[in-house]
Parts: structure tokens; sequence; C-alpha cells
């Protein structure tokens, strides 16, 4: 009998596991990562029947492993095509491999395709050339520095790329100063010998040497730090013209000048783009820009519009070529205006620019825009209460209206790329129910024609709840709540505060980076809040500055109460709460649990941690400046960094803290992360310090997919210590 009952408790064990297991496959996992695919770059033919756009995915590498055995991945991204008279069929994939296709774009006459390739990360890109009617791709461009930004010619007999061409290869010294202390441009003889114990001469010629072989850098530029590794000289990106028939390649411009987003007239006799506006000073030290126009073979080039208030970018000609819309932003508060729509005329000179969107009628900022080819209206998208809505607006200054802002359950939804021709609208979506799928608007109405993650709909998700809370000074932000999933509201769960970076970040429903960790926490049983503090975009000019010489405080208070707020949900577990976030989220995190105790956990992400270290270390060392009003070396500045500082108040830091950073981080820089470490460790509080090699700022989001899912997990171990 007893035997019996043992063979009965294994059963039920068993029964138990199992059922355990199958509940858990059906929501999302840390590995369901490599299995999210996102559709970027839509590009729709002028006659609107084929549209291509790009799909960006993660593989696992054939045969490569690490030593423990763990299999390697990468990025790849390959064009499709989708046949818009038949959008029921689905999209047809047109490139395959181990490759990285992007960029595509459909010749005026919808036979061709140009793209831009890159094998590997370390072959420059090129441009290519494909039939869509069948055939074989081939090269179409071969430049030393690689090619990019393919633009068709109106007449589809030429394409127009840019390639960044460094200074050496360019005739002739800069304009502006060299900015080396008693020395200027190429003041070493071409013809010195390089001689250790030579003459100054060839002792400069030497160490000229060696600079040219980056052993060591040498660099005399304000803006030092790229992402992941030190600039060297400037480079320039200059335009290209490439003859669909012949195959041959002219170069358009020249001199130690920017142009960048150029495109044609829709007579494809002139090209309009962006140029530095000042050649006196060094392209580091200028944040204005300016519109100009040439002849399409480089000539007579004049500027549009220049103003040495505002920078501009993405310059697009109306279909009549009278006027050219682009975005812009005032420079005088940095971290607060709003990017701006506007148009000037093509036929003058120093023009102003005609801003369809302001404060006044439209309080966001655009991101992306498309002129309409029905009417003279655009469309154009801007992050706006946790989604980015997609909008028209008429040239005739109307407010700019809603044509795709939410799902079916009233939801804001994100719009990150879209085009249209035709009768055919073309946009992808980001919702609480998928971080992407592609929509079409035709005369058929709106309805989904691909879904690159169909897998998602056999998961069980949790449904963001949305909410506001109003601060004592009448701030009001908006927060939402994610239930963990299957939430049962007998039961109390463990939170999780999570913390946008930015600062001028938005989240919401419709942000897509966060859309798999979130679901990955409810998933895993957490609750998770997340709220957009004061400083955040999406809420207007006002709510953006309102963290002005205010990082810590007052964002810090938005979040905490809109925490305390969702706590009136009884299934949320006051006793078992943490809190993360990453870049400025992580500079909030250390803040807090500096300033207050009430998180079981926290962990603290790529933050910035001491504001003068970060003057010095990190890339984005302007937001000190824009930020705190001045520099750390002002007594008027001081007082301020010293309160805005998270290391200020290390003292008081008893919740375990967990600081993950990436060696070759040069947004924030490293040591920041290595001086909160040291002095937890000093003081002997709960720390735990994780590195990753070989990865920059956004190893979260476009990282190694390994490291990634390590970040993932080790986060959720971290909180599992202290809350089970």
């Amino acid at each position: 009998m007893a035997r019996l009952s043992r063979v009965w408790l294994m059963m039920l064990l068993v029964s138990m596991f199992v059922t355990s297991a199958m509940a858990q496959s059906d929501r999302i996992a840390t590995s369901d990562l490599l299995r999210l695919r996102t559709v970027q770059n839509i590009d729709i033919a002028d006659n609107a029947l084929r549209a291509v756009f790009t799909v960006r995915s993660i593989a696992e590498k054939s045969g490569e492993h690490s030593e423990s055995g763990i299999p390697a991945y990468e990025y790849q991204s390959h064009i499709y095509m989708l046949d818009l008279a038949n959008t029921d069929a689905g999209p047809v994939q047109l490139t395959h491999g181990r490759r990285h296709d992007r960029q595509p774009a459909i010749s005026p006459n919808g036979s061709f395709l140009t793209f831009v390739r890159q094998d590997d990360d370390t072959e420059k890109p090129q441009v290519w050339l494909m039939p869509l009617d069948g055939g074989e791709s081939r090269p179409l461009t071969s430049l030393e520095n690689g090619a990019s930004g393919p633009r068709w010619s109106p007449d589809g007999l030429s394409v127009l790329v840019s390639s960044r061409v460094p200074r050496k290869d360019i005739a002739g010294s800069p304009p502006y100063p060299s900015e080396r202390p008693m020395r200027g441009w190429d003041d070493v003889p071409n013809n010195a010998t390089p001689n250790p114990d030579g003459t100054m001469t060839e002792i400069r010629a030497w160490l000229k040497r060696n600079a040219t072989e980056s052993n060591p850098t040498v660099t005399n530029r304000i803006a030092f730090q790229d992402e992941r590794s030190l600039r060297g000289e400037p480079a320039y990106d200059h335009l290209f013209m490439v003859t669909i028939r012949t195959g041959e390649i002219a170069q358009l411009t020249r001199g130690h000048r920017n142009y960048r987003g150029a495109t044609f007239t829709p007579d494809a006799l002139r090209i309009v783009c962006i140029i530095n506006d000042d050649e006196s000073q060094h392209p580091d030290r200028v944040r204005s820009s300016a519109l100009a126009i040439m002849n399409a073979d480089g000539t007579n080039e004049r500027i549009i519009a220049s103003n040495p208030e505002y920078r501009y970018w993405s310059p697009k000609p109306s279909r009549d070529g009278s006027v050219v819309a682009v975005l812009g932003e005032k420079l005088d508060q940095p971290m607060a205006r709003q990017t701006q729509l506007g148009v000037v005329p093509t036929a003058g000179e120093n023009e102003e620019v005609i801003w369809l969107t302001d404060t006044s009628n439209f309080d966001r900022s655009v991101q992306r825009f498309r002129w309409m080819n029905t009417r003279a209206a655009l469309l154009l998208t801007a992050a706006r209460d946790g989604g980015v809505p997609l909008l028209t607006v008429s040239t005739g200054l109307l407010e700019p209206t809603d044509l795709v802002a939410s799902d079916d359950a009233g939801a804001p939804i994100g719009v990150y790329d879209f085009d249209q021709a035709g009768g055919a609208l073309l946009y992808t979506m980001t919702s609480a129910a998928n971080p992407c799928t592609m929509r079409i608007q035709d005369a058929r109405g709106d309805r989904e024609v691909f879904d690159p993650n169909e897998w998602i709909a056999e998961k069980r998700l949790s449904r963001p709840q949305e909410a506001t809370c109003t601060r004592p000074d009448g701030t009001v932000v908006q927060y939402w709540v994610m239930p963990p999933v299957g939430v049962d509201m007998t039961k109390k769960y463990p939170v999780v505060l999570n913390i946008h970076g930015g600062p001028s970040a938005m989240w919401g429903p419709g942000e897509r980076s966060m859309w798999h960790e979130f679901q990955l926490l409810a998933a895993r049983g957490y609750a998770v809040v997340y709220a957009n503090p004061r400083g955040s975009g999406g809420y207007g000019e006002a709510f953006q500055a309102a963290n002005y010489q205010n990082w810590g405080d007052g964002p810090a208070g938005d979040v905490l109460d809109a925490l305390d707020h969702a706590m009136i949900n009884e299934w949320l577990d006051q006793d078992r709460m943490v809190v993360t976030g990453g870049s400025y989220g992580g500079y909030l995190v250390a803040w807090i649990v500096g300033n207050d105790h009430r998180f079981k956990a926290a962990a603290a992400q790529r933050g910035v941690y001491e504001l003068n270290t970060f003057f010095g270390e990190g890339n984005a060392w302007r937001l000190v400046e824009w930020a705190m009003g001045g520099f750390p070396w002002e007594a008027r500045i001081r007082p301020i960094i010293q309160r805005e500082n998270p290391f200020t108040y290390v003292q008081r830091i008893r919740t375990p803290l967990m600081i993950l950073h990436a060696s070759q981080d040069l947004r924030t820089g490293v040591s920041q992360s290595e001086m909160m470490y040291r002095a937890l460790k000093e003081l002997d509080k709960p720390v735990e310090y994780v590195r990753y090699p070989n990865a920059g700022h956004d190893l979260s989001r476009t990282g190694d997919p390994l490291q990634r899912m390590d970040r993932l997990n080790r986060l959720l171990e971290w909180f599992d210590r202290f809350l089970n």
C-alpha cells in the first residue's frame, strides 16, 4: 500500500511538472528574443503596384560556438516584395544569406530595385541593383569608402549615392582651424622622411606615421568619441552619381563639408541637401545647418534656407518641386525644443522656413514625414502620450489630424515606418499585442498584410493599463501597469518599476524597444509599472523642459508617485518591489536608492552616476551644459551638479544594487559605473558588478543577442534572490 502511494505521488509530481511546463510554454520566454523580426525601410513604387521593405532578424551562426559550446548569433536583414494588387498572397523574400541588405528603393518605372548590401561588419557597404521581373542582382558601386542612401533620379537613368570620404583623401586643407596648439593642417611635408632620431621635421613625420596607424590615437577634436571607439580626423559625406546604363560613377561634391539627406527635385535637374552653414569653425563645434540646392551635376550650389538658430535635416521636395519640406529644431534650448516640420520655396535664397507645426498647433516632435501624392499635404509621425501616431497636415497651416493612433482597444500604437503612393498607404504598427506588423490602407480599408511574428499569436500576453497621477506642483504624469500573465486578483505579485532613458525618451504601449522585456517580466510573474516623468518627450515643450537643473528629485518623485498610485491594485505586493532602468534610467535608479529605501533590490544599467566625470568620458557630454545650465568648473554650477549627482548619496544606499555596463560604452562612459561599484564595496553594501565585453551603449537593443539574453536573465535572477 505504501509502495502504491509512492507511485501515485510520483505520477502526481510528474503531472504537475508537465502541466507547469505547458503553462509556461504559452508565455513569452527569454529566448523568444531570437524570434523577433521587424519591418523597416518601406518603399512603394510610383505606380503603386509593388512595395519593398526590409525584414531584420536574428539567426544562429552556422558552426560557430563559444569554447563552452554556446551557439553564436548574428543580425541579418533581407529585402521582401509585396504585390499590392494581391496583398492576400503575402510578401516574397528577394534576398537571402548571411547579409545586411537594407535601404531598398524602386526605380521610377517599377522595374529595378537598388539596395545597400554589407556581408559583414568588416566590409564597406555598397549599393546593388536588382531587376524585379527576374534576373541576378549586381553591385552598382565599388567605392573605396562604401556607399549608402541610394536615390533614383526621376527619369530612372541614374542613382545618387553618398559616401563618407576621410580628410586625407580630400585635396587641400580645411578652411577652419586645426585646433592643434602651435600646429596647422598638413604642416609636415609629404617628402619628409620619418626618423625618430632625425631633425624635428623628420621626428614629426615619424610621429605622424604612427598616428596614421592609430598607434597612438591623437586627437584635437572636442567630439573625440564615437559610440565604441575614439574618433580620428574628420570625414565628410559626399555625393556621387551612378549612371545605370554605363556604370560610370561621377563625384558631384568635394571639399571639407558634409552633404547629407540628398534627393532629386521632380524634374531631375536639381538636388536638395543639408550642408554645413559655417565653415569658419570645426564641424564638431557647429550645430546649425543650412538647406542647399544645386544642379544635378553638382554645379551652381546655393543656400535656400539658413538660420544660425536652427539645424535642419531630412529635406523632401514637393510633387511639383516648388517647395522643400524639412525638419528643424531651434538650438537655444536643446533639451526641450520640439522638432518642427516646415516648408521653404526652392526658387529663393536664404528664405525663412514656414513652420507647419509649432507649439501653437502641434506641441510635439515630428519624427518622420512624407509628401502625399494626391494633394498638397504631408504624412508625419510624432511621439505623443505613449504612442507614435501617423498624422497628416496640409500646407494651409492647419492642425495635424490623426490617421492611425490607437488599436482596437483604444490603446496608443507606434508607427515607425510608412510610405504612400497612388491609393495605397503601407505602415508598420507596434501595439501591446505585437511589436511589429505591417498594415495597408487602400480602397479595401485598413488591414494587416504581413505579420513577421505570427508565433506571438500562440502566446498569452499582458495588456498595459493606462492611468495618470497629479504631482503637488500640478504636473500630470502618465503611467501604465502591466499585470502578470494569468493574474489571480486574490493573490499578491512582485512589482518591477522600470524607468526609461533619454531623459527625453517616451514609453507606452506604442514603444517597440521594450515590448519583449516587459512581456517577459509579466510572463515571469511580475507586475510592471512604467511612467513618463517630467523631461520625457511626447508631452510638449514645457513638460520636456521641466527637469532643467532637476534631473533627480522631480523625475524621481514622478515615477515613485506613479508607483504609489499603481499600488491601489490589491494584487500588487508593496513588500516585494524592485526597480531598474537604463542610461538616464540607470541614473534615476541610483538616485532613488540613495534617497528612498522601499525597494528590495535594484539594477542600474549603463547609467550616469557622476556628472563631472560624465562630462569628460561620455560622448553625450553636452547634456551637462544643456541640463545643468553650465559647466562643471563654474562656481555657480558646482552646487547644482553636486546636488544632482547620484554619487553624492552613495553612502545612503542600502538597497542591494546590481550595476550593469558595457566595456565599450562611450555614450555614458564606463568609469562612473566602476566608481559606484567600488564605493559600495568599500562601504560594505550589497552590490554586484556586471561588465559586457566588446559591447556598446545600445547593448539591450542592438547588441550581441546572447549578451542581450544574458542581461534579461541576469535581471530576473538578481531580483529573484531578494524576492523569493
